[in-house]
């Protein structure tokens, strides 16, 4: 375990913040520990075609089951970001209006999410 195990969980909560579901959701325990070991996710755009392609990418890098395939460090994961065609559209102020603007609904799955309309990535 390193810091690669690390960003394999950051990869994930990039993920729910960006789908409004886990990786595997709908899954009972055993298989949903299965498929993080063994199954790739479905891909975000799958979910929400207005993930920008870069983004997408970063993030299924950090969620690559061999570890010497995800970012090394949290380093290397910032330069990731930063190297999106996106980044640095927001503003950490508009950031958190938008998500304290959204209610939380129940995704079905037990957990929550924000719910209602997101802003396009472009």
């Amino acid at each position: 375990m390193d810091a690669r195990s690390d960003i394999y969980s950051v990869g994930a909560l990039a993920y729910f913040l960006l789908t409004g579901q886990p990786p595997f959701a709908g899954r009972s325990g055993v298989k949903m520990l299965a498929a993080h070991l063994y199954e790739p996710p479905e891909p975000l755009s799958a979910r929400r075609p207005d993930v920008p392609a870069d983004l997408e990418a970063a993030v299924l890098r950090c969620l690559a089951k061999e570890p010497a395939a995800r970012f090394p460090d949290a380093a290397s994961l910032d330069a990731g970001l930063a190297a999106c065609r996106t980044a640095g559209e927001w503003t950490e102020m508009e950031a958190s209006l938008e998500w304290s603007a959204r209610p939380v609904a129940d995704t079905g799955d037990g957990s929550a999410g924000p719910a209602g309309r997101t802003r396009r990535c472009t």
